[in-house]
């Protein structure tokens, strides 16, 4: 293991160089990075976090590697549902195929408390389509006895937050530790549910962690969090515990207004993609205004030689419809031509954010760079054997019997880096 793993960090540090040689506009055609002997190795060799990820996130991976590389169909269209039901999809997403003809490349759902496992058949039917999907865990507070998702954010960001390492599998039993691994569970009977049905799911724990406003984000007395820590034990959860291996790993911290994008980077090799979240009126990272933050957001994540991608994008003060999407597009191309997605959040509490009733919405779906889900084409370099061609119908499907849920599963000890 640690030799694999550090042949995969020579790698990566050569991915790093060429992300940053296109950013930077650095012709690489004609760079020899392995001799042909060792690129034909690379190609057997898992590229994935999880060594034992099935064919199809490997070669979805490499897909998203090559974006960047291309002259146009380069950036995967993304949009949040509010939640998994067939009323937030014909809301969002129905309401955005009516006015411009286009379905979003990746749908997005957020994991919550009143998920159930028949909800899982609009995200398989999306897949099934050509599509793809992210999901996030955007739990409960597990100190909160009233939780509820809006129990994720804090009353006061600046007040002591509990020791994360209280929650992990290897500390004692709690309530609130309790609380928490049944929120993991129904994450693993998401991914276990989706798995079955082919598909890949780019999993995004413990999104912001650098930022104080979650539970799970930064302690702002002490300048900590052992965030890195739970979203290992995310990884060794689903990974080995449940032995799900359909899942690409995105680490997504937030804007550096309390810590440094990677203040809590839980390594490489636990990482897939590495996809913050933006929200600006501008869609200008953190670090472009002068005086706004001693970081410069791109520059750093770009340093980890990961495949990037905006998880959550949106105005952050023109959220009354009047926003211009193509301002997306237009950054993108200009100033983060690294990034391989954009996606969109909902709108909440009265906020317009979804792509269906954003402004010249039409333009950026038809601009040649983005990519919706009649033109996503990873399954092509899988080949005809894989097992998730989409599949051509008419209307999503009906539920189906619920598959049992997994039992008695090992308890796998991740080790905890202090």
């Amino acid at each position: 293991m640690a030799d694999e793993i550090g042949r995969r960090r020579i790698i990566g540090a050569a991915a790093g160089a060429i992300a940053l040689g296109v950013a930077g506009g650095i012709t690489l055609a004609n760079q020899q990075w392995f001799s042909p002997e060792e690129t034909a190795e690379q190609e057997t060799k898992p590229v994935t976090a999880d060594l034992s990820a099935n064919s199809d996130a490997q070669t979805l991976l490499k897909w998203f590697r090559d974006l960047p590389k291309r002259q146009a169909r380069r950036v995967v269209c993304g949009q949040q549902l509010d939640d998994i039901t067939a009323a937030s999809y014909d809301h969002i997403v129905e309401a955005l195929v009516k006015r411009t003809g286009k379905h979003p490349a990746m749908l997005g759902v957020s994991v919550r408390d009143d998920w159930k496992r028949s909800d899982s058949r609009i995200l398989v039917d999306h897949w099934r389509r050509g599509g793809l999907v992210t999901v996030d865990l955007h739990p409960s507070d597990p100190w909160n006895p009233n939780g509820g998702a809006d129990s994720a954010w804090v009353a006061d960001a600046k007040a002591r937050k509990p020791d994360l390492r209280t929650l992990l599998v290897t500390s004692d039993s709690s309530p609130q530790r309790n609380a928490w691994r049944a929120q993991l569970e129904r994450v693993g009977d998401l991914v276990e549910e989706l798995g079955s049905a082919g598909v890949v799911v780019l999993l995004r724990p413990l999104h912001e962690g650098n930022g104080s406003w979650f539970w799970w984000g930064q302690d702002m007395p002490t300048r900590k969090t052992f965030a890195r820590d739970l979203y290992r034990d995310v990884f060794f959860y689903i990974t080995q515990t449940r032995r799900l291996h359909n899942v690409l790993w995105v680490y997504s911290p937030g804007a550096s207004w309390d810590g440094p994008a990677l203040s809590y980077y839980p390594g490489a090799e636990y990482v897939d993609m590495v996809c913050p979240s933006r929200y600006d009126d501008d869609m200008l990272m953190l670090g472009e205004r002068t005086g706004q933050s001693p970081y410069n957001d791109y520059k750093d994540i770009l340093t980890t030689g990961k495949p990037l991608g905006f998880a959550e994008c949106g105005p952050e003060k023109k959220r009354d419809g009047s926003w211009d999407s193509r301002l997306i597009l237009k950054q993108i191309r200009e100033k983060y031509p690294a990034m391989t997605y954009f996606h969109c959040w909902n709108g909440w509490q009265g906020a317009v954010m979804e792509l269906a009733r954003l402004r010249f919405t039409e333009e950026l779906l038809n601009d040649s760079w983005v990519i919706t889900r009649d033109e996503v084409d990873w399954r092509q370099m899988a080949g005809p054997t894989t097992s998730s061609r989409p599949t051509t119908t008419s209307r999503p499907p009906k539920p189906t019997s619920t598959p049992p849920k997994t039992q008695n599963n090992p308890v796998i000890r991740p080790p905890v880096t202090r």
